[in-house]
């Protein structure tokens, strides 16, 4: 679904952006808002199974959601629930460990779930056998890219890419946002490098859109904008 990036800078700074890979069908028009257990959640919803990929709220809180966990699976088809509203979901848990702790797992899709909670920046990755959790550094940058779509190989490569690409000089969101449209595109090789010939010429996925949120020790400022230009919106939010 996504190729995924955490850029950190001074002063508990960051920025986190996700490319999205999907079924144009399935693209964002707006973003939404709903209040869960006293948070006030904002998303851009997939207008098919009306998850979302990409959640925060105004407690200091994201989520992120990529398909497959380490290696690409093959889909059942009927599973117990989306991740897009395993996401929404998450919020209804106080914190992170609430949530690993009580959420029901089993029969979920694989997925990779990067969770941002209150300056803790956790990785949790679900193969339908097990929940693996890990604690990652805010100082360093970090890339993810879903396992269904992207081998190993092409996952390192963007890695040091946007790594040399962080360290020449101080980037700022909108920079960010659009080195990711540019050099981490989806491309049918990709998949081709997984899967052999057999995937078909035609494959329905292409990137969609690029969301960010650049956050700070008081808020997160929140963008989106479509591949296409059909579509773009922000927000600004206020941290308790």
């Amino acid at each position: 679904m996504c190729t995924v990036s955490f850029i950190p800078f001074p002063d508990e700074r960051f920025i986190f952006t996700s490319n999205r890979d999907e079924n144009p069908k399935r693209a964002a028009t707006a973003l939404h808002e709903l209040e869960v257990e006293g948070k006030t959640l904002f998303f851009p919803q997939d207008e098919q199974a009306k998850g979302s990929w990409f959640v925060f709220s105004n407690t200091n809180q994201f989520v992120c959601v990529l398909n497959g966990a380490f290696e690409p699976h093959l889909s059942e088809g009927s599973y117990r629930l989306s991740r897009g509203k395993m996401a929404l979901q998450f919020f209804e848990y106080a914190d992170h460990r609430d949530f690993i702790n009580m959420f029901e797992f089993e029969g979920m899709e694989p997925f990779t779930f990067i969770v941002f909670d209150q300056g803790t920046l956790i990785e949790l990755r679900w193969d339908e056998k097990e929940l693996h959790e890990k604690m990652l550094s805010t100082t360093v940058v970090h890339l993810w890219s879903s396992a269904t779509l992207y081998p190993s190989s092409w996952q390192k490569k963007r890695y040091t890419l946007l790594e040399a690409w962080t360290l020449q000089k101080e980037r700022n969101q909108a920079e960010v946002m659009d080195f990711q449209l540019s050099e981490f595109p989806f491309e049918r090789s990709a998949l081709v490098a997984i899967y052999g010939d057999r995937v078909p010429d035609d494959v329905p996925v292409e990137t969609l859109s690029v969301s960010s949120i650049r956050g700070t020790k008081n808020n997160f400022e929140f963008q989106y904008k479509r591949k296409d230009a059909s579509a773009q919106f922000e927000k600004s939010v206020q941290i308790k």
